[in-house]
C-alpha cells in the first residue's frame, strides 16, 4: 500500500471536483484523485473545504512595515517625510536588526493567513546602504521551509559607484531576485529605464518596477517600458506595479497601451487598498481613486495580480498580511460580485501572482510543490466574501500554520 507524507481527503481543490484527495510525498504533490488508496503520516479531513495553492503576495515592502506608527500622515508627502525620519534616525549598524524585527511580525501574519511566497521591494540608498538587502537575505534563510522571500533591489541613480559595485557583487552571488526601480519620477525616465534594462541584461535578472503611480493622465513611462520589453525580448519577465495613471486616461488613450502591454506580456500588479487610500487627495469632485484598469487588463489577456503593498506604515496605516482580505477589497472596488468574477479575483492572488514571481512548480498538479492552504469554505467566492478561516497551511508538504496559528 502506498505511503505518503500527507493526504488531504475529500476536499475541493481549486478548479477541481468536490471529493478529491491530494497526496503529498517529499514536499511535492504525489497524487490527485478521488478516494486515493494508501495511508499517510498525517491525514486531513478536508471535506467541504477549498484546497488552494498558497497565496503569493507579490508586491510589498517588508522593510517599511510597522514604521512611523507614532505619527499620523495626512498625505503622501507627509508619509515620505515620516519614512525618511525613521530611516535617518537609525544608526546604520542597527538597520538590519530593526528591519528583521518588524518584518518577522508581518511574515508570520502572512504565513498564518496562507501565503507561501512574498516578493518585497527593498529600501536601498545612501541612507541605509545595503543593510536592508542583507536583512532580506537573512530573512530568506531564516524562513526557509516556511515561506519563500524574494527581493526586488533598485540600483541607485545618483552615481554612488561604491554602492553600485557592492550591488553588482551581490547580483553575481545570486543574492538579487529582481531588478527594481521607480523610473517614472525621474527627470529623464527613458534614460533610467534604459539603465534598468541594461542591468537586467547584465545579470540575466527579471524586472519589477513601480510605474506611473500618480493621478495625472500621463502613462508615457509605461508605454516606454512596454516597448523596451519587446525590443529587448524580455516578454514575460517584466512586471509593472500600480499604473494608477491609467485610471485618469480616457478610454481611447488607455486601450492602445493595454494592447501594447499584452503584446509585451507585461505582468501587472494592482494595489487597490493602498492606491485607494493615497490617490486623489488633491482632487475636487469627481475624485480619482487611482485603481488601475483591472477589468481592461483581464479582458486583454494581461496577467494581473493584486497584492498588499504597504502594511501599517506611513503610506497606509492598515493591513493584516491577509491576501483574502486584500482580495475582498479588490473585488468590492471592482464591483466584482458574481461567482465568475470572484473566481478571477481569487486567481489574481494565486496563479497570477505566482506568474509574476516566475515561480515554477506552483499549482495543484502532480509534481507541483505542496504549498497548500485549506480554507473553510466550499468555493473561492465564499472564501472571499467570508474571509474564511485558513484551517491548514502547508509549505513543501509540512504544516506551518493551523487555524490561524503558526506551528
Amino acid at each position: 500500500m502506498e505511503s505518503y507524507q500527507v493526504i488531504l481527503r475529500g476536499g475541493t481543490p481549486l478548479g477541481m471536483a468536490a471529493g478529491t484527495d491530494i497526496a503529498v510525498s517529499g514536499g511535492k504533490i504525489a497524487a490527485v484523485g478521488p478516494s486515493l488508496p494508501g495511508r499517510a503520516e498525517l491525514e486531513i479531513d478536508a471535506a467541504g473545504t477549498l484546497i488552494s495553492p498558497s497565496f503569493v503576495d507579490s508586491h510589498m515592502h517588508l522593510d517599511k512595515v510597522l514604521t512611523g506608527l507614532e505619527e499620523d500622515a495626512t498625505d503622501t508627502w507627509a508619509a515620505v517625510q515620516i519614512m525618511l525620519r525613521h530611516a535617518k534616525s537609525l544608526p546604520r549598524d542597527q538597520v538590519r536588526e530593526d528591519v528583521k524585527r518588524r518584518a518577522r511580525q508581518v511574515i508570520d501574519w502572512e504565513i498564518a493567513h496562507g501565503s507561501s511566497t512574498l516578493k518585497s521591494h527593498v529600501y536601498c540608498n545612501g541612507i541605509w546602504g545595503l543593510e536592508s538587502v542583507y536583512a532580506h537575505r537573512e530573512l530568506k534563510e531564516e524562513y526557509a521551509g516556511r515561506a519563500d522571500i524574494l527581493n526586488i533591489v533598485p540600483w541607485p541613480d545618483d552615481g554612488d559607484s561604491a554602492l553600485i559595485d557592492q550591488l553588482d557583487q551581490l547580483a553575481r552571488q545570486g543574492c538579487v531576485d529582481f531588478i527594481g526601480g521607480f523610473p517614472y519620477g525621474m527627470p529623464d525616465y527613458r534614460a533610467r529605464i534604459d539603465a534598468i534594462f541594461r542591468k537586467a541584461e547584465q545579470f540575466s535578472l527579471p524586472i519589477d518596477l513601480h510605474v506611473d503611480e500618480k493621478d495625472i493622465p500621463d502613462a508615457n513611462a509605461f508605454a516606454y517600458i512596454c516597448q523596451k520589453t519587446i525590443d529587448t525580448r524580455m516578454e514575460g519577465r517584466v512586471t509593472c506595479g500600480h499604473l494608477t495613471t491609467l485610471s485618469a486616461l480616457p478610454d481611447e488613450e488607455a486601450k492602445p497601451l493595454i494592447e501594447l502591454a499584452a503584446q509585451a506580456k507585461i505582468n501587472v500588479i494592482t494595489l487597490p487598498s493602498c492606491n485607494m487610500y493615497l490617490r486623489g487627495r488633491e482632487d475636487a469632485q469627481p475624485i480619482r481613486r487611482g485603481v488601475t484598469r483591472i477589468h481592461d487588463f483581464l479582458q486583454a489577456g494581461v496577467n494581473i495580480a493584486y497584492a498588499s503593498d504597504n502594511i501599517r506604515d506611513p503610506f497606509r496605516p492598515f493591513g493584516n498580511g491577509d491576501m483574502l482580505e486584500e482580495g475582498l477589497f479588490t473585488a468590492q472596488v471592482m464591483q466584482y460580485g458574481t461567482r465568475d468574477a470572484l473566481d478571477k479575483v481569487f486567481h489574481m492572488g494565486t496563479y497570477a501572482a505566482a506568474q509574476n514571481c516566475l515561480l515554477t512548480g506552483y499549482g495543484l498538479d502532480t509534481g507541483c510543490r505542496a504549498d497548500l492552504t485549506v480554507i473553510d469554505a466550499p468555493t473561492p467566492s465564499d472564501a472571499l466574501k467570508s474571509l474564511s478561516r485558513r484551517l491548514w497551511v502547508l509549505k513543501d508538504g509540512r504544516v506551518v500554520a493551523r487555524d490561524g496559528v503558526l506551528v
